[in-house]
């Protein structure tokens, strides 16, 4: 298999790169969940206000599959919660 061309490399997000706005953006977002407790609640917090899978990895220390799956399970939970029947289930 050839390699990527630095045309086609996906570009890789680094502290150098990140802007003084996204730090900003990230700390406030790290100070909303800071007194929640399960990473299912915080994840869910952090994408609900607009931040992306990878932005909630990196400040939240998790893969980005992890959060994937976080966010999941925040939203079968919610589900739950709300009163919402299972989708497979009987009707």
């Amino acid at each position: 298999m050839p390699p990527r061309s630095a045309k086609n490399a996906k570009p890789s997000r680094t502290a150098a790169t990140v802007s003084a706005e996204e730090k900003i953006a990230r700390c406030l977002g790290l100070l909303l969940v800071r007194n929640m407790d399960q990473r299912i609640e915080q994840v869910a917090q952090l994408r609900a206000i607009g931040f992306e899978v990878f932005e909630v990895a990196a400040m939240l220390g998790m893969t980005e599959n992890h959060v994937n799956v976080a966010a999941h399970h925040g939203r079968k939970k919610l589900g739950k919660k709300a009163g919402k029947a299972p989708r497979n289930g009987p009707n």
